[in-house]
């Protein structure tokens, strides 16, 4: 029988690669659609895909009369980013980087190119500062996985994160107009949800002439994030990760993040 772990991974995808545009978080249903599913009535429902049970057993051919144990697990939140807010810092610094790169895939997809990039270079300082913490607070049970989750996975888009720091630095931006836009970004993603076809960030006053011009010299250098060959990533194995991230963190592994990428690119 398949596990409720390997449901839950076929259903959200992961790892999922840029390449392939996500059209919203595993968490939700479609995009734009706030319905939630009606019960049918007179029938009971099904539990929850991500329940988990305990069924009695027979010894020596005798059954034991043992009740099912069902163990109930939250929902993923289908509002806002999943984890975002969690006490727990590693799961926090996974949502922040997962959710990031989530939003970030959506927006190249399906906003104008210079739009897409200014998303992403307001974001850039979060990027860099949410995979340092994954590194920093990396569970012990999955400390073997370090390389693929730290290194090998994000480093593409920290690649193209660097360059987009590069860019505002050009521009004028010095590290505290960074910081604040990428506390914009967050904002953005958090109040917006990450379903959004039309993240839009509140500029902090100072800013805009500085993010406008590295976002027009990211869109001009840098391929769009669904059409970067790099952002391919599935050479690497991050499956302990999830699994722990399934078990432990309030996204249940169905963010974005766990795309991986080969050198080159940006």
């Amino acid at each position: 029988m398949e596990t409720d772990r390997n449901a839950w991974r076929r259903r959200c995808g992961a790892p999922l690669i840029v390449g392939t545009l996500l059209l919203g978080s595993c968490s939700s249903s479609e995009p734009d659609v706030g319905v939630a599913e009606s019960a049918v009535p007179g029938v009971a429902p099904a539990p929850p895909a991500g329940d988990l049970f305990t069924e009695g057993h027979s010894v020596d051919d005798e059954p034991v009369d043992v009740d099912a144990v069902v163990e109930s697990i939250p929902p993923v939140a289908e509002e806002g980013v999943p984890g975002i807010d969690s006490e727990d810092a590693f799961c926090r610094w996974w949502s922040t980087y997962a959710g990031s790169v989530q939003a970030l895939s959506l927006a190249w997809g399906l906003q104008p190119r210079v739009a897409a990039a200014t998303l992403e270079v307001a974001a850039t300082n979060v990027l860099s500062e949410a995979v340092a913490g994954m590194a920093k607070h990396l569970p012990g049970q999955i400390e073997s996985n370090r390389s693929a989750l730290t290194i090998d996975v994000p480093g593409p888009f920290l690649r193209r994160a660097e360059r987009a720091r590069g860019f505002l630095v050009t521009a004028g931006a010095d590290d505290a107009q960074i910081v604040a836009l990428g506390e914009a970004w967050i904002d953005a993603i958090v109040a917006a949800g990450l379903d959004a076809e039309d993240v839009v960030i509140v500029v902090p006053a100072g800013t805009e002439a500085l993010l406008e011009t590295a976002a027009a010299q990211m869109s001009d250098e840098l391929p769009s994030v669904v059409e970067d060959p790099t952002l391919d990533t599935t050479a690497f194995d991050i499956s302990p990760s999830l699994d722990y991230i399934f078990e432990n963190c309030p996204d249940r592994a169905t963010l974005a993040g766990n795309d991986v990428t080969s050198a080159g690119g940006a």
